[in-house]
């Protein structure tokens, strides 16, 4: 989703649309994919959740810290999943209107999970660095992750202009200098240009998939398109993890990958998404798809068949947040 301009008016739409199809969950806990029956009463809560998180969300912080707690001791465990819109957009747009029913629906999920961890999510955010639009009239303007000329597309670029600097950005918000528990990011999520910049940084940084306590647990590409000016590192994956250098046990637990893949997506043709896959797959990393019939946006709980797909991503999403849980 790459607009730019939401008014408070389109709020409450979206939120109306959310309320009418959020009316296939369950009221007192979300059922598997495919077995969900209709119940206003959850329609109502689901309302007043995504409410109350957009009030939250309204801050100049880049990141969407989790719910206070009553206590908080050594059993808490933090999800962090940083966010990486489309092209056009920006951090706090995606992260408060685009990714909102995802946020909602993961954090009521985990809710009603007995665990021994209290769990939590934090959604943070970076916004590219080219600017597009400029910010005003309640937008909070439009970027992108790097500039082509016109009637390029990332999928047939031979050059992303400015690469390196958003390279940068992401990386440091990754590892930073000071890292620890407590700001590991555990999955990264990236959108349109936001998912073929993370393919891309996959393909010439081996620690973003060699297995240590830093590296991000999972990725999420939705809308992903192949990154051609690094078509030759990301097709070498495999024979990269043959090297000598990277050739130990580093490698026995490769990330997840997940790829959101809309039928209708006249942005970023499924074709161009499924080389990415073909790609990480040949080099053995754990891939997954979640098919859906809409376009390029993030499933948003729309009809049937976008609450299924949503219900899947969440369930790949708690998958990792449980895996964390079993470390307390």
């Amino acid at each position: 989703m790459q607009k730019t301009s939401v008014s408070s008016a389109t709020h409450v739409l979206i939120l109306a649309a959310l309320a009418r199809g959020a009316t296939s969950f369950s009221s007192t806990n979300l059922l598997p994919p495919r077995q969900m029956r209709a119940n206003s009463k959850f329609s109502q809560l689901l309302l007043m959740r995504t409410t109350t998180a957009i009030s939250a969300s309204r801050s100049t912080s880049n990141s969407h810290p989790p719910p206070p707690t009553a206590t908080t001791n050594n059993n808490d465990v933090c999800i962090r999943i940083l966010c990486l819109h489309g092209k056009g957009g920006n951090g706090k747009q995606f992260v408060d209107t685009s990714l909102l029913p995802l946020r909602s629906l993961v954090e009521t999920r985990v809710a009603n999970l007995e665990m021994e961890c209290n769990v939590s999510f934090q959604w943070d955010e970076l916004t590219a660095p080219y600017e597009l639009s400029p910010p005003g009239d309640g937008n909070d303007g439009g970027y992108s992750w790097w500039t082509m000329p016109s009637g390029v597309r990332s999928y047939n670029a031979e050059e992303y202009e400015g690469f390196e600097n958003s390279a940068a950005m992401v990386m440091e918000k990754v590892f930073p200098p000071e890292q620890s528990t407590l700001n590991k990011t555990d999955i990264i999520l990236g959108h349109s240009q936001g998912a073929i910049l993370t393919s891309a940084l996959l393909s010439i940084h081996d620690k973003l998939w060699k297995s240590s306590n830093s590296t991000p647990k999972g990725y999420i590409l939705n809308g992903a398109a192949w990154p051609n000016p690094y078509r030759k590192s990301l097709s070498s994956l495999s024979t990269q993890q043959q090297c000598p250098e990277t050739a130990d046990d580093s490698l026995s637990v490769l990330p997840r990958m997940l790829f959101i893949m809309g039928g209708k997506d006249n942005i970023n043709p499924t074709e161009s998404a499924m080389q990415v896959h073909d790609a990480f797959q040949a080099a053995n990393f754990d891939v997954s798809i979640v098919n859906h019939a809409a376009g390029h946006s993030v499933p948003v709980a729309r009809d049937e068949d976008s609450v299924r797909a949503l219900e899947e991503v969440v369930d790949w999403i708690v998958d990792i947040a449980k895996e964390k849980a079993t470390s307390c």
